[in-house]
C-alpha cells in the first residue's frame, strides 16, 4: 500500500455531520478533492455511519477513502482506529455501548441547561442530528433555535461548557483506552492515539513545559503496553504559540521511542477551523503509517 500512497496528498483525520462536523460525508469527499487530497480518512466520533455514505461519493472523484473512527475514552483521551472492518461484532458492540452513555450524558446535560433556565428539549435536540451529539452539537442546537443571545458556537461553548463555564458535567463513563485498543484490533485495524499534543491543557498552572512533556510520555508509553500501533505525529493546533513548538517535534520522539507508526490529520470539523489541505511531511526517521501491512482503502466487503 506504500507504493500506491507514493507522491499523494494524504489527510487521515476528518470529521462529518455523523459527529460533530460541518457537513455530509459526500460532502466532505467532495471538500477533500478541491483541497488536492487524494487520501482520506473519515474519522467520526465513535460513529462508522457515514463510510458507505463517503466511499459511495469518492467513486466518483479520485479520492481514495480510509474508513476510521476515533473512539472517546476517560479524560478526553481520543483514540483512532483506521482501516477496521466497521461491520465487525465487537466493533459495533462498543460504538452501540458509547451511544448509549452519550446519551445519557446529554439528557443529563439538558436537565442541568433546564435549571439553569436553557430549555432546551432532549428529543428535540437529538433529532436535529443525524450522527453523535457532543457539547459542540448542543452549542449549535441552542443558537439554532434561540435559546441563548450569542453570536457563534464557540461563543456558546466557551460560555457554559468550557473550562470555567456555566454548566459543568462529568464525563459520560467512556469505554478505558485498553478497551478501545483491544476492540480496534480485533476489528483488524491500526490504533493510532490521535493528536497527542492537545492534551494536558498548558492553560492550567500544573501543566508546565516539563510536567506537560512527562503526561505526555507517559500517555504514549501507556498506549503502546496497551497495544497501540500509532499515533499522529503531525496535525491541527500543533505548536500555535511559541511558547510550545515543542509541540511540533516531541510526538516524533514518542513515536521513535515507542516504536509506532506516524499518521497525520487536519481533524477537520468545517472551513472556519482547520480547513482543509495542509501539506504533511514527516521526520525521515519515521515509519509512515501507510506502510502498516493493515492500512488499506475501503472496500465495502472489506
Amino acid at each position: 500500500m506504500s507504493e500506491a500512497c507514493e507522491g499523494l496528498k494524504l489527510d487521515l483525520h476528518n470529521h462529518s455531520n455523523r459527529s460533530d462536523g460541518a457537513h455530509t460525508p459526500a460532502e466532505v469527499v467532495r471538500k477533500a478533492e478541491a483541497a488536492g487530497i487524494r487520501v482520506f480518512g473519515l474519522s467520526d466520533h465513535d460513529n462508522v455511519s457515514g463510510i458507505d455514505e463517503a466511499y459511495e461519493e469518492s467513486l466518483k472523484t479520485s479520492v481514495k477513502l480510509v474508513a476510521g473512527v476515533e473512539i472517546s475514552t476517560p479524560k478526553k483521551i481520543h483514540i483512532q482506529g483506521l482501516c477496521p472492518d466497521i461491520r465487525n461484532e465487537c466493533l459495533t458492540s462498543l460504538l452501540k455501548q458509547q451511544d448509549e452513555k452519550r446519551k445519557e450524558h446529554t439528557r443529563e446535560l439538558c436537565r442541568k441547561m433546564n435549571a439553569a433556565g436553557i430549555m432546551a428539549d432532549y428529543d428535540d435536540l437529538m433529532n436535529s442530528f443525524p450522527g453523535t451529539v457532543n457539547k459542540y452539537s448542543v452549542s449549535q442546537y441552542l443558537l439554532k433555535k434561540k435559546l441563548v443571545n450569542l453570536s457563534s458556537p464557540d461563543d456558546v461553548y466557551r460560555k457554559y461548557f468550557g473550562i470555567g463555564g456555566e454548566i459543568q458535567i462529568g464525563e459520560a463513563g467512556w469505554c478505558k483506552m485498553e478497551e478501545a485498543v483491544e476492540c480496534i484490533l480485533k476489528a483488524g485495524g491500526i490504533p493510532v492515539l490521535a493528536h497527542i499534543w492537545r492534551y494536558f491543557d498548558p492553560k492550567k498552572p500544573e501543566n508546565t513545559r516539563e510536567r506537560r512533556l512527562e503526561k505526555m510520555h507517559d500517555l504514549a508509553e501507556r498506549f503502546k503496553k496497551a497495544g497501540g500501533e500509532a499515533m499522529e505525529t503531525l496535525g491541527c493546533r500543533q505548536g500555535e504559540t511559541e511558547d510550545f513548538r515543542y509541540e511540533l517535534t516531541y510526538p516524533t520522539e514518542l513515536a521513535l521511542e515507542f516504536d509506532l507508526y506516524a499518521s497525520c490529520g487536519t481533524d477537520y470539523h468545517m472551513d472556519s477551523k482547520s480547513p482543509l489541505g495542509a501539506e504533511y511531511v514527516f521526520d525521515k526517521r519515521l515509519k509512515p503509517v501507510w506502510m502498516h501491512p493493515k492500512f488499506h482503502f475501503y472496500r465495502p466487503e472489506n
